[in-house]
């Protein structure tokens, strides 16, 4: 029996049916297109892998937290974040092989997905055939290497608190006081951590843009404002004061005081 590890997006609780067949592949699927991921679900499993889909990026963080994974395959444009993003993370800590999938045909988008650490890149739409025989070459050539948060931990700290809330670095996930998980683009949430690492140090903008700078950033340092504002308005009705201020003409600082745990 193979997998079937259904994402539901409106709880993003998974539901797990474990496999008895632990000797096949898994291949983690990373697609919001519904119809397309069932397609690709069902022609790997025919082929003799495990898979497993995740239609959001939380879906896919929430994972790999508890599952192993022998190849992922990703998409670019996510409805909560991008497929760069998420395979610059796994490469800083794995050589698990990972194929792009996008709608997009620009030989720049291509490239840039080859140089973030990508094995290849299919345009849709494709021959589900190619992308498994694609698969199986990536398979004979990875020597077993795998990726889960339980083998590959995030460097640095992992978890910040302050004012009651929690951050935590592994599921990218922020919590508010009262219990209630608050949704955070990926943007967001790394913008909130890198100030949250740097506690009442006074960074600029352009110092921010590095921090979560990607393929996906465009336009000048003055739409870390913007990401502020939207994070701002998202803790908005839950206990305590935003614990960013802004510095005139400089950028910002992060006031509250941070426990950390990693």
């Amino acid at each position: 029996m193979a997998v079937n590890v259904l994402m539901n997006t409106e709880s993003e609780k998974p539901e797990v049916i474990l496999s008895r067949m632990s000797e096949k592949a898994v291949v983690l699927i990373l697609e919001d297109d519904v119809d397309l991921a069932e397609e690709l679900e069902y022609s790997l499993q025919a082929a003799g892998f495990k898979a497993v889909v995740a239609n959001t990026v939380r879906a896919f963080w929430k994972h790999v937290e508890h599952h192993e994974v022998d190849l992922l395959v990703v998409d670019l444009s996510l409805p909560d974040g991008y497929g760069v993003d998420v395979i610059r993370e796994i490469r800083t800590r794995s050589n698990v092989p990972i194929i792009i999938t996008s709608g997009r045909f620009e030989v720049e988008e291509r490239v840039a997905g080859i140089e973030i650490g990508a094995d290849d890149y299919l345009a849709k739409p494709y021959n589900s055939r190619e992308l498994i025989a694609k698969l199986s070459r990536f398979l004979s050539r990875s020597k077993g290497a795998k990726y889960s948060r339980r083998i590959s931990r995030l460097s640095g700290r992992e978890l910040f608190r302050f004012n009651d809330y929690k951050l935590d670095v592994q599921s990218m996930t922020l919590t508010a006081p009262g219990g209630e998980d608050i949704q955070l683009t990926t943007l967001e949430f790394l913008l909130l951590k890198a100030l949250a690492e740097r506690p009442n140090i006074v960074l600029t903008r352009a110092s921010l843009v590095e921090c979560i700078h990607s393929d996906n950033w465009y336009g000048s340092d003055r739409k870390i404002d913007n990401l502020i504002s939207r994070i701002r308005s998202k803790l908005a009705g839950h206990a305590g004061v935003f614990p960013v201020k802004a510095i005139r003409g400089i950028g910002y600082i992060f006031t509250a005081d941070v426990e950390f745990e990693g």
